[in-house]
């Protein structure tokens, strides 16, 4: 099989089919924040035990080691899966995408600057996008439903605006 992707109809039908079948055996749905904070918290935790006394981070340690949370797994199951699919489908290869006329650095300055705002936004909205448009959509939250007409939405304006900046990309 010559690197094809999986066809999007088929891939959305698999991820409800995965999204229903975490709401019946973890009981939650399949944001990925939340295993960040867990990771880190439990991190911290292992040079200050004190953290556990945090009114942040001690919610994530108080059941136990924050590493076994089922968001956690799902973190680590999601980066093998990518990893095992890109080295069978032999797309992997370690390359910087950008621009013509932009340096390596400030694509990566900009990329890590970009991920640390999503960051503080995804904890201030008590949630990633994931979380917001899969677990919120199928439970009819209006309030997903605006994030994910206003996200799409500014994805395709914005898209629009810089896809000439993308134009011969190296």
């Amino acid at each position: 099989m010559e690197n094809r992707y999986l066809n999007p109809i088929t891939a959305g039908v698999l991820l409800g089919i995965a999204l229903f079948v975490s709401f019946i055996i973890a009981g939650q749905g399949m944001g990925a924040s939340g295993a960040f904070a867990r990771a880190t918290a439990q991190g911290v935790f292992h040079f200050d035990p004190s953290i556990a006394h945090n009114a942040y981070a001690g919610k994530y340690l108080k059941h136990g080691n924050a590493l076994s949370n089922w968001t956690v797994i799902e973190v680590v199951g999601i980066f093998l899966g990518a990893l095992l699919s890109a080295l069978l489908a032999k797309r992997i290869k370690p390359e910087i995408t950008r621009a013509k006329g932009y340096p390596a650095l400030f694509r990566l300055v900009l990329a890590f600057g970009g991920g640390f705002l999503i960051a503080i936004g995804t904890r201030l909205a008590r949630g990633c996008t994931s979380g917001q448009a899969l677990d919120g959509a199928s439970a009819m939250s209006v309030g997903a439903w605006i994030f994910m007409l206003a996200a799409f939405g500014a994805g395709f304006f914005f898209a629009f605006l810089f896809k000439k900046q993308w134009k011969g990309v190296e």
